[in-house]
C-alpha cells in the first residue's frame, strides 16, 4: 500500500508526499523494532526473575544440606578427640569395639555435592551477566568463593585419606575388626582372626599425627562450611528482597 503510493507520487514528482511517505515507513520500522526489543527485554526479565526464584529455592535446600554436612564433620572431629584422649593413658580407656567403630568413622570422607542446577542454568542463559553490578551478583560471587573453599578442603581430605591414612592403616592396623563395626557390612563380613593391639598403637607418634591431621582437616572443612552457610543466608535475603521489590 505505502509502496504503491510512493511510486504514484514519484511518477507525479510529488516530492513532499514522497518524503512524508518515506518518513512514515521509517518511523513504522523504528517503532516495530523498538516494540520487539521491549518484548524481548520483558521476556528476558521475566525469565531472569523466574530463575532467581529457582535459585532461592535451591539455596534454601542447600542450606539444610550444609547444616547436615557440618554436623557430620563435627561428629568426626569428636571421634578423633575421643580416640586421642583414650590413647593418652597408654592403656585405652574405651573398649576395642568402640575404638574400631571410631577409627572407621574418621576414615570416611562424606561426599560434598550441593545442588547447583539453578545456578548453572542462570550462568548458561546469561543471567549472571544481566545481574552484573547488582547486590545479588556480589552476593553470588561471595557465595561461589566460599563454595570453592569447601571444595578445596574436601579435596584435601580425600587426598590425605587415600594417599596417607589408608596406606598407614593397611600396614599398621587390622582392618577386619573395624569393618565388623560397620552398619553397612558389619553383619556379613565375619569375625577377623587378626586383632589390634591398641596399647601398642597408643604409643605411636605416627598414629597420633594421623589422628591430629584428620581433626585438623575436618575442622578446616567445617569452618569453610560455616562461612558458606553465612553466605547462603545473605544471598537468600538478597533474593527475597528482589522478589518483594518486583
Amino acid at each position: 500500500m505505502i509502496l504503491r503510493r510512493i511510486i504514484a507520487h514519484f511518477k507525479k514528482q510529488e516530492w513532499t508526499a514522497i518524503v512524508l511517505d518515506f518518513l512514515i515507513v521509517v518511523v513504522g520500522v523504528i517503532i516495530g523494532i523498538q516494540v520487539a526489543n521491549w518484548n524481548d527485554e520483558r521476556t528476558a526479565r521475566a525469565q531472569l526473575d523466574q530463575q532467581l526464584v529457582g535459585l532461592r529455592i535451591e539455596l534454601e535446600e542447600n542450606r539444610a544440606y550444609f547444616a547436615e554436612y557440618r554436623a557430620a564433620l563435627e561428629a568426626r572431629m569428636n571421634d578423633v578427640a575421643i580416640l586421642r584422649e583414650a590413647f593418652k593413658s597408654r592403656t585405652p580407656s574405651i573398649d576395642a569395639d568402640e575404638i574400631n567403630a571410631r577409627f572407621l568413622n574418621i576414615q570416611r570422607v562424606t561426599t560434598f555435592s550441593p545442588d547447583l542446577t539453578a545456578l548453572e542454568d542462570l550462568r548458561e542463559t546469561g543471567g549472571l551477566r544481566r545481574l552484573s553490578g547488582t547486590q545479588i551478583r556480589t552476593a553470588i560471587t561471595d557465595w561461589e568463593r566460599s563454595l570453592a573453599n569447601v571444595n578445596r578442603s574436601y579435596a584435601d581430605a580425600l587426598r590425605q585419606r587415600d594417599s596417607v591414612l589408608n596406606p598407614y592403616m593397611m600396614e599398621h592396623i587390622a582392618y577386619g575388626p573395624l569393618l565388623e563395626q560397620s552398619y553397612i557390612v558389619g553383619e556379613g563380613i565375619g569375625y577377623s582372626q587378626f586383632r589390634n593391639d591398641y596399647q601398642r598403637l597408643a604409643r605411636s607418634r605416627e598414629l597420633d599425627n594421623h589422628l591430629a591431621y584428620r581433626y585438623g582437616i575436618a575442622g578446616s572443612t567445617a569452618h569453610y562450611v560455616e562461612m558458606l552457610q553465612n553466605e547462603t543466608a545473605q544471598l537468600i535475603d538478597a533474593l527475597k528482597a528482589h522478589e518483594e521489590a518486583r
